[in-house]
């Protein structure tokens, strides 16, 4: 079974501080293993009672302070403790200096099975081992919440468990309230590695063009990169590219000065200006004229706007996001949209998966949608039937979350009962299940599809899906770099 957290050998000498029926004690000890959610001391030659805490070096320059509970005594030889997750500089400078052990390990800290190559997930548990990864300790303690509560819960009475979930869904509302992007949830690996790049490029100030379905959240992606940059605080400016008509878009993008067209009775700030100092997200940019793209393409040159019938222009400093539907390279093979432009904009790409490959992502956003709708409006449901949930799985979504947003609107209007029926989606139930279990009984499929639908049966699992398909881990692996799939 797969550990909770990276476990390391080491031998830190620490300062270990515990009550006993004496009094307080202080002894030194040698950590001799070491994860984020606990440590291995030898020698323990006190009794501690229940907690201690240990005081270590990890640098000449870093001390730090664990607190835990002792979980296991073996007789005077060693002790096992496990942590209260420290604070978070903490917990990051632990996690350094245990990454820092892990470089040249050639066993998955994990499982302990040995790494195949260089991938990036362990081929026997499919543990994510991109240690290096800016983003992979904040999602791994998501991953992991569930589990570090469930191993604290055993020695807390009922009435303790209520106080905790009632301090749990308090927090839940006030960090929900402050979020910019609550609707921008997930926890597929796909939408993980979204996530990471977010973080990355948000403390830049790149240009991003961000690629996806309609419907799968490209200006939420736009916003959380917007609200967590240096220009949080200026103008985020909105703009969809292909709901102006052609003749309307040059003066709502770069202004006109009064009397420079009929109708112009008025001097106007176009979207550019109205973005100076913060980002302008320019959606559908694959439906801009020639035209416009060669202007778009001067502006991102020179940052210089010139409005129609001004006699000079005016500099202004505005982040550009871009997103598009449209297959862009397929437009630029056919000369409708410039390639000098798209490597303009194109220096930071993130692509959105669509809702139909995020697993159990589609129920998440289910309940997350149901909950918000819910408090907005006098609703008296308890959620979905298991039987929605397992349309909501088996429906394609080609409408992505827009599509579902609103098949829950209107479930949660037309819903008779307690909980939310296949019927009140208008998604009705499959007459039989249909498990992906074995490739060759199912030649009707694409491979791809039996490949995708067996991961997200499977959580994305790389052992268990392997198992259901009656296939090798490599197989698999192979299988799934040949359809680019993500993992």
């Amino acid at each position: 079974m797969p550990r909770l957290d990276v476990r390391i050998k080491t031998s830190l000498r620490a300062k270990a501080i515990y009550a006993t029926r004496q009094g307080q004690r202080e002894e030194s000890v040698t950590i001799r293993e070491l994860s984020l959610n606990g440590a291995l001391l030898d020698p323990m030659r006190g009794r501690p009672a229940e907690t201690l805490t240990l005081i270590t070096e990890l640098s000449p320059s870093r001390e730090i302070e664990l607190r835990g509970d002792i979980v296991r005594l073996n007789g005077s030889q060693s002790a096992a403790v496990q942590f209260y997750y420290p604070d978070r500089d903490t917990s990051w400078s632990l996690w350094h200096y245990i990454c820092a052990k892990l470089k040249n390990d050639p066993h998955c800290p994990y499982c302990g099975e040995a790494r195949a190559g260089d991938t990036s997930h362990c081929w026997h548990c499919g543990q994510y081992l991109e240690f290096s990864d800016a983003a992979y300790l904040d999602a791994h303690l998501r991953e992991t919440l569930a589990a570090r509560v469930q191993n604290r819960l055993p020695k807390l009475q009922p009435e303790h468990c209520r106080k905790i979930i009632k301090y749990i869904d308090g927090e839940l509302l006030r960090v929900r309230d402050k979020s910019p992007d609550q609707e921008f949830v997930g926890t597929c690996p796909a939408m993980l590695k979204v996530f990471s790049m977010i973080h990355k490029v948000a403390a830049t100030d790149l240009s991003v063009l961000i690629l996806g379905e309609s419907g799968t959240g490209k200006e939420l992606t736009a916003r959380a990169i917007h609200e967590r940059s240096a220009r949080k605080d200026k103008p985020f400016v909105p703009f969809n590219c292909a709901a102006i008509p052609e003749g309307l878009l040059e003066a709502e993008l770069f202004g006109y000065q009064r009397g420079s067209f009929t109708g112009a009775t008025e001097t106007k700030k176009g979207k550019f200006e109205l973005a100076d100092g913060g980002t302008i997200f320019l959606d559908e940019i694959g439906d801009l004229s020639l035209h416009l793209q060669a202007k778009l393409l001067r502006f991102l040159e020179d940052r210089i706007v010139e409005r129609i019938g001004a006699k000079k222009g005016r500099k202004v400093d505005v982040r550009i996001l871009a997103a598009t539907n449209c297959n862009i390279h397929e437009r630029m093979e056919t000369g409708s949209f410039r390639d000098d432009l798209f490597f303009r904009l194109n220096t930071f790409c993130i692509k959105l998966p669509p809702l139909r490959e995020r697993g159990e992502d589609k129920v998440v956003l289910a309940r997350f949608i149901f909950h918000k709708i819910s408090e907005a409006g006098d609703f008296h449901l308890q959620g979905f039937s298991e039987e929605a949930l397992t349309a909501i799985r088996r429906h394609d979504w080609p409408g992505n979350v827009r599509e579902l947003i609103n098949k829950i609107r209107r479930a949660m209007v037309m819903a008779t009962e307690e909980f939310i029926q296949p019927a009140d989606l208008e998604l009705e139930p499959l007459a039989s299940e249909v498990a992906p279990t074995n490739l060759r009984r199912q030649v009707s499929m694409s491979k791809k599809e039996i490949v995708l639908a067996a991961l997200q049966e499977n959580n994305y699992v790389i052992a268990r899906t392997a198992r259901a398909l009656g296939i090798s881990r490599p197989s698999l692996y192979s299988m799934m770099k040949k359809f680019k799939i993500e993992h």
